[in-house]
């Protein structure tokens, strides 16, 4: 399987990396790219650094910033006028680094009692609500579903279904992730709506309802997910875009750099030969 696009990291698999050190890494391992995250011990996304030593790591290594995650329950309509506000400082963190991506990640709460059209409602007001402030800036906004049972967005079509009705394909698109895509049980694939894969391995021991964000670890031979052919058939539909590692797993975190380098290494083999 050819590919030639973008191959990034996710700073998850080093939380508590400075950015420049996370972009060296992702530099040594041989990537273009990485994702930084606002959940971090550090929750600062330049993590007390300035951008413009940001920006000169990243040109000295040309690898640049990919995403930053995540606005996150952006699809809570009691929260719209707080998470516009929060959108708009993250749009501004972003375009101060080149970032030309950001990670929206929907409610994933028990608690939440709306009906399916409720939250279908929700997310197409929410789409419309964010709009001008992405638009405006040139970044796009990346809607993640999240495959958990209790999340208000489990599947692509829901979010491909509402940027096609709210006419905001030219704002928003969708990242496939694959833990995702495994967990809610989804089949479809949408290669021209799709802006991001995340890519993570889970090993064939667990019941997939007991399987959580630290069972994610790099992508091995033993995959029960089948993130090579779910890979594939994003890329034989014609996706180009980027394609990152993002292993919450503290098994991940733990590992020396050479040992990571290795394993990213190995699972890009087994991804795309």
């Amino acid at each position: 399987m050819k590919y030639q696009g973008i191959l990034s990291i996710n700073s998850i698999m080093r939380p508590n990396f400075s950015v420049t050190d996370f972009i060296r890494l992702s530099a040594g391992i041989g990537l273009s790219a990485v994702e930084l995250r606002n959940d971090l011990p550090d929750p600062r996304i330049y993590g007390g650094e300035s951008a413009e030593v940001i920006n000169s790591v990243s040109a000295e290594t040309g690898v640049r910033i990919l995403t930053i995650n995540a606005l996150q329950r952006f699809n809570d309509p009691f929260l719209f006028n707080k998470k516009k506000n929060e959108l708009e400082e993250l749009v501004s963190t972003a375009a101060g680094i080149k970032c030309p991506m950001i990670v929206l990640c929907p409610v994933n709460d028990p608690e939440d009692s709306r009906s399916d059209e409720e939250q279908h409602k929700d997310l197409s007001a929410a789409l419309v609500e964010y709009a001008p402030v992405l638009e405006k800036n040139g970044i796009t906004g990346l809607i993640e579903p999240l495959g958990f049972s209790i999340c208000s967005l489990r599947t692509k079509a829901q979010a491909v279904k509402a940027i096609q009705e709210t006419n905001l394909s030219s704002v928003f698109k969708i990242t496939h992730d694959t833990f995702h895509h495994y967990l809610s049980g989804e089949t479809e694939v949408f290669p021209d709506e799709t802006g991001l894969i995340h890519v993570s391995g889970v090993l064939p021991d667990k019941e997939k309802g007991t399987i959580t964000d630290d069972d994610r670890i790099l992508v091995t031979p033993e995959d029960c997910m089948r993130n090579r052919e779910q890979v594939k058939s994003l890329i034989n539909g014609g996706y180009t875009g980027p394609v990152s590692y993002e292993a919450f797993s503290p098994e991940v975190q733990k590992m020396g750099t050479q040992q990571l380098a290795e394993g990213i290494k190995a699972s890009i083999q087994l991804l795309f030969s």
